[in-house]
Parts: structure tokens; sequence; C-alpha cells
């Protein structure tokens, strides 16, 4: 239950990051923000597993 929670919670943060960084950049930049958004995400996903294996 607590792991659901917490990956809603990443969730909603990178779709949140994700819109910030569209916005500022604009649209003709939006998929390179894409690819920055990917990046942090597998970077939250590798925290999150070397968090919660321990």
């Amino acid at each position: 239950m607590l792991d659901a929670l917490l990956g809603f919670v990443f969730d909603l943060i990178l779709n949140a990051v994700g819109y910030v960084i569209a916005k500022l950049f604009g649209a003709d930049d939006a998929a390179e923000a894409g690819s920055v958004i990917v990046g942090i995400g597998i970077l939250a996903i590798g925290v999150a597993f070397a968090i919660w294996g321990q």
C-alpha cells in the first residue's frame, strides 16, 4: 500500500515537472524536455528501488 502511494506521488511530481518544463521551453522544445523528464523519472525509480530495497 505504501509502495503504491509513493509511486503515485512520484508520478504526480514527474507530471508537474514535465508540465513546467514544457511551459518554460515552449512547444518547439517539448521533445527535448520529454527526454529530460524520462531521465529524471529513471533516476527517481532507481533511487526508490535503492531506498526500498534496503
